[in-house]
């Protein structure tokens, strides 16, 4: 027994860590220029366009820069617009984002699609790394924050992850050394709403009122823009076409091997969509209380911003396994924690468990039509609501 003991903490020093990294990064490599061979007119072999997902934000900006932004909304018009993008792009990408994203959409519509797609992933992709770098400094910072297989998929998806964890990562580095500015941050989350709507909550009961307001400042300014340039109407159509989201899901037509979500979980195992929703509806309540109480008694600690991180993605049922990259802020706060203080080795499998599976998520869930995502992102915010309650009991017991 003594013996299987020693082997654990050989399995997380620093030069296996960085081993690690490297081989995941090798495979997320090998993985991109297999993809970028395969492509043929902007097409990969599943007659997929290059940038996935981007060209449904292209689309919309250039949408947009016409002067119809309220047809990004229409499959016919969004279709016609991506096939002007890449010819021969027989795909469907809908756009469910709000006028705030639209500005940055329309920003770079103005540019070709395949040089706006690249100018869009590299410019995030930098944010990204120097925002976390910042926040987390340490030798192996940088190898294991660009090794992360989310930020793979964020790239070659063509997705915002990396900015809006780029966002989170500024607004937790200048949270305590200058509110004002982290509200800033918070604020500009707007651009995807639904990333954000838990900090609110956090923010009043730990009482952060420079934080709150500037953020509620931010906010107010970013929407105000978006009436400015594009109408209140838009607003209203972006709140209608709701509804669209959530038909689309109930049908089944999006690929739940890639949603981490315990709506999607739930169907995937076979219960009914009304029955899925209700429990993923019951378990976001109990989150929310658990993290509305752990910022009320604990305020704004690394565990503390960890839990956040993971909350927000657990209580979304629309998610998808890009948006994980959120999580390598959490991860990377219980890595310096654990490291700091010393863990379980089953804290440190969790942590090993959320660095790897998106890479693996996918894979799993369409050959053995399992959701490994979701308990995977519940694990880590147990994880630091356990680690910040402990920290409690450690500071009332001194």
């Amino acid at each position: 027994m003594a013996e299987s003991r020693s082997i654990y903490p050989a399995v997380f020093e620093p030069d296996r860590l960085r081993l690690y990294g490297c081989f995941i990064l090798g495979i997320c490599l090998f993985r991109a220029i297999a993809l970028i061979s395969s492509f043929d007119n902007m097409l990969d072999t599943d007659s997929s366009p290059a940038g996935y997902d981007f060209i449904t934000f292209w689309s919309a900006g250039y949408l947009a820069l016409l002067g119809a932004p309220e047809a990004a909304f229409v499959r016919e018009r969004i279709v016609e617009i991506q096939q002007l993008a890449v010819p021969g792009n027989q795909s469907v990408f809908l756009w469910h984002y709000p006028p705030t994203f639209m500005l940055l959409s329309s920003a770079f519509a103005t540019i070709p699609y395949l040089a706006s797609y690249f100018l869009f992933i590299g410019s995030s992709f930098l944010f990204y790394v120097y925002s976390l770098k910042r926040l987390f400094d340490h030798p192996y910072a940088i190898l294991l924050i660009v090794a992360y297989p989310a930020v793979y998929l964020t790239m070659v998806h063509g997705q915002n992850s990396l900015l809006s964890t780029g966002l989170l990562a500024c607004a937790i580095f200048y949270f305590r050394s200058k509110p004002l500015l982290a509200g800033v941050f918070i604020g500009l989350l707007a651009f995807k709403p639904q990333l954000g709507v838990l900090i609110p909550l956090v923010l009043l009961v730990s009482q952060q009122w420079r934080v709150f307001f500037s953020a509620a400042l931010t906010t107010s300014l970013f929407v105000g823009l978006s009436f400015a340039v594009f109408g209140w109407e838009l607003w209203v159509v972006f709140f209608q076409n709701m509804s669209v989201v959530k038909s689309v899901m109930g049908q089944g037509l999006l690929l739940s091997e890639k949603m981490p979500s315990l709506y999607i979980t739930l169907k995937m195992m076979g219960f009914a969509d009304g029955f899925s929703y209700g429990a993923h509806w019951a378990m976001a309540f109990v989150v929310v209380a658990v993290l509305v109480w752990l910022w009320y008694r604990c305020g704004s600690t690394n565990m503390a911003f960890a839990a956040l991180i993971s909350a927000t993605l657990l209580i979304l049922p629309y998610l998808f396994d890009y948006e994980m990259t959120l999580l390598s802020i959490p991860i990377a706060l219980l890595a310096m924690d654990v490291a700091q203080k010393g863990g379980a080795i089953w804290e440190k499998t969790i942590l090993v468990c959320g660095f790897v599976t998106p890479l693996i998520l996918a894979g799993i869930g369409q050959n053995f039509n399992i959701q490994i995502g979701f308990p995977v992102i519940l694990a880590l915010f147990v994880l630091a609501v356990s680690r910040a309650v402990s920290e409690l009991r450690t500071e009332r017991a001194s």
